[in-house]
């Protein structure tokens, strides 16, 4: 039986990943779909799916824990930078 720490990285894995997929799916929308009326509002929905699409792979990249303890926040990294090293994570 799969313990909680597993059940949540799995489930953050595939939420993030469906995030991902779905704007990939829009930026592809508005740059090759999009009705010539429309042109000037897909550029900024292009935008807002390109930033978005790169706040779910760092999520992905990182999945990063903020543990409360007193005034401080300690930061636990669950995902592939911790491979990388902890300067990876930092930047992610």
């Amino acid at each position: 039986m799969l313990d909680l720490l597993t059940f949540v990285s799995i489930t953050h894995d595939v939420v993030a990943a469906i995030g991902m997929s779905f704007n990939l799916l829009l930026i592809y929308l508005t740059l090759f779909q999009t009705p010539r009326v429309m042109r000037s509002y897909s550029t900024l929905i292009a935008n807002f799916a390109i930033t978005d699409f790169c706040a779910c792979f760092f999520d992905l990249f990182v999945q990063q824990r903020l543990i409360p303890a007193g005034l401080t926040l300690g930061y636990v990294f669950n995902g592939p930078c911790k491979y990388i090293g902890t300067n990876a994570c930092y930047a992610g």
